[in-house]
Formats: structure tokens, sequence, C-alpha cells
């Protein structure tokens, strides 16, 4: 179901909602546009991944990723999806599961109708986990894909073969963000343990640790576009900036709206609307200098999502709409278009576009 939202008077550049979508009948768990921006891709605690026309908004096809065994199972039996991946060559699209499973489809964009949901076997079952698989990340050829668990460890995958190639024995507490550099060479965690480990994707040794004043847990962590920093965020409220090579905190962001304290949330650093082509230069998102022409956006607790100017670190816009806490977002690849997505009883997502 698509419910548009008319236009409001114009109040200067900023993001305003586009249309809300409803399709899954739990929490929405996970939020991704494609790599070519084309479709928007939703996963959620009902087992269902929903595939969307990211213009317009349409339903595309839904598919029935984690079940029982039968359609009609209630949905608080079936194993939900707490995370997925699209890969860099848009073939693929990953799962991560309370079934302690991540599972490999093919991402073909037919559509289906959301009452004839696919039930279309994956490509690659992944099973070495002992608990619910938390985390999926494709590297950047989409050769290779790296899981986290609530097993407290980390799996590197060849993706072509469904075979593990190394596990690292990464934390102490369960691991809720994995990822990948741009060269795909090193591997990124972030556990409930309050640490951020960097590991060699190759070798399996953990090259560097990051941790935080507050020993909070570990929401999300991730490399800025240059791969020179490693941004965060924390069960504290708190966003911070980390600088590879000297593991110290180079920024930290907080607003009296942002709320993080329970719901583990994403942050997504991305090219402020505007710049040529949409897309940042590295050196954009280099914190320390005068092009940080970049924004931060993270999910909170209230209902909303809160934009930062990465450079000053104030807060620029806060976008209000959901009753339920945020947790899923994506951010289109030209900047233009942000996505939100919250628990229960919300079980919405909202679709925000920037306006001049």
């Amino acid at each position: 179901m698509v419910q548009t939202h008319p236009d409001p008077p114009p109040a200067g550049p900023s993001y305003t909602p586009q249309y809300t979508l409803s399709g899954h009948s739990r929490a929405v768990t996970a939020l991704r546009f494609s790599s070519d921006g084309r479709s928007l891709v939703s996963a959620g605690a009902d087992g269902y991944v929903h595939f969307w026309d990211a213009a317009s908004g349409a339903h595309q096809r839904a598919l029935w990723c984690h079940r029982t065994g039968k359609p009609l199972a209630p949905a608080a039996l079936t194993p939900g999806i707490n995370d997925i991946s699209l890969s860099p060559d848009g073939l693929y699209l990953a799962t991560a599961s309370d079934d302690g499973t991540a599972l490999v489809f093919a991402a073909d964009p037919l559509a289906a109708p959301r009452a004839q949901a696919l039930i279309a076997p994956p490509l690659r079952t992944l099973a070495a986990h002992t608990a619910p698989v938390l985390s999926v990340a494709f590297g950047p050829k989409s050769n290779l894909l790296v899981t986290g668990s609530l097993d407290e460890s980390a799996i590197v995958w060849d993706v072509r073969r469904g075979k593990s190639l190394r596990t690292l024995p990464a934390h102490a507490e369960a691991i809720w963000s994995v990822g990948w550099d741009a060269e795909g060479a090193l591997v990124i965690t972030g556990s409930a343990d309050g640490l951020i480990r960097l590991w060699d994707a190759s070798t399996g040794q953990c090259l560097k640790t990051f941790d935080n004043e507050s020993n909070a847990p570990v929401s999300s962590a991730s490399f800025t576009p240059s791969s020179f920093f490693i941004l965060s965020s924390t069960l504290s409220s708190t966003i911070r900036v980390y600088s590879l090579h000297t593991a110290k905190v180079l920024k930290t962001l907080r607003a009296p709206e942002y709320v993080s304290e329970k719901f583990p949330s994403p942050a997504i650093v991305f090219a402020a609307p505007g710049l040529a082509n949409g897309h940042a230069a590295p050196d954009a998102m280099d914190v320390d200098g005068a092009l940080a022409a970049a924004r931060v956006v993270a999910g909170s607790e209230n209902g909303k999502a809160v934009i930062w100017d990465l450079q000053d670190r104030r807060v620029v816009q806060v976008l209000e709409g959901h009753e339920a806490p945020v947790v899923a977002l994506a951010v289109h690849p030209d900047g233009r278009t942000i996505a939100t997505g919250a628990l229960e009883p919300d079980k919405k997502i909202k679709v925000w576009q920037w306006q001049q």
C-alpha cells in the first residue's frame, strides 16, 4: 500500500515526506536502495522482503525468505530478518535471520503482486552460526560476504561456493554491525561489547580495535566512502567519527532530538544534496577539512530521524512522522531521497524527498 503526501508549502531546502509504504506485518528491520537507485528494498521481522519502485513507491514484488513451512503461519512463528545487503553488481540479495542462517537470492526485479509472494529457493544457504544472524554485508566485488551473529563471531563467506572462508572470533557480545572498506581488504565489526574491530579479510587477523569512553554497545560501524574514517553509533545517543589510522575520535554528534538507548539503529554518512552528480568526492568526507560537504542521518527511538551537517556538527533537519522507534534507514545514491522504517506498532516505511 502506498500513501502519498501532498507537497507542503516551500520552507527552504529540506527533505519533505513523499509517500508512506505499508507492506510488513511486523517491524521494518532493514532498508536498502539498489546500486542503480531504481529500487528500494525492505525487510521485516515477518520474514518477508519487499521490492518497491524508488521513484513512485509502487510495489514490485514480495519475497518470502525465512519461513516456517506454511504461508499462513502466524507471524510470531516466522523467523524474522534482521538485516539485508544488496551486492554492488546488482545480482544478489542476502538476508540475515533469526533462524541462524544467511540466505543469498537472485535480486531479480520481476514484478509479483504482494498477495502472491514469491517463494523462490535461495541460491545459497549460509549456515555456520550457532545463534541468530544479526548483520550481513557484501564485499565491494560482490564475491565475498560477511555475517555477524549473536554467537559473538563474524564469518567471511565465498558467495559463489557458499562456503565459509574464515571465522573471526570477534567479540565478547553480539555483533550488530558488519561491513567492508572500499577495496575489500578490511572487514569492520561493531558489537554490543562496546568495541569496533578491523580485520584483514584475507588472513582473519585483527588489525585494530576502537572503543568509546562509555563502553556503550555499538549499534553500527562503517567506513566513510574514502575509507579514511569510521562512522559509528552507540546506545548512548552518540555518533562518533574516528580516524582510521590513529583510532582517535575526531567528531562527536549528539542532539536533544536524537535518542538511542535500547534499539540498535544505523547512522549513515552521505553527500549533501546539490553536489555534482549527487555524489561526494572522497575528500568531501574529510572531517578535518573545509570540503566536508557531508551529512549524517540516524534513526531515533522517539520516531524521528535526525540529520546533521558533519562539518559543523549542527542538526540541519529532523524528520518526524513515525509512531515507534526508527531502526531502519537508507539513503539513495544521489543523496536526495531518504527512507526510514520503524518498529511495531508503526511497521511503516516513509520516503522523504529533497526539495530545493
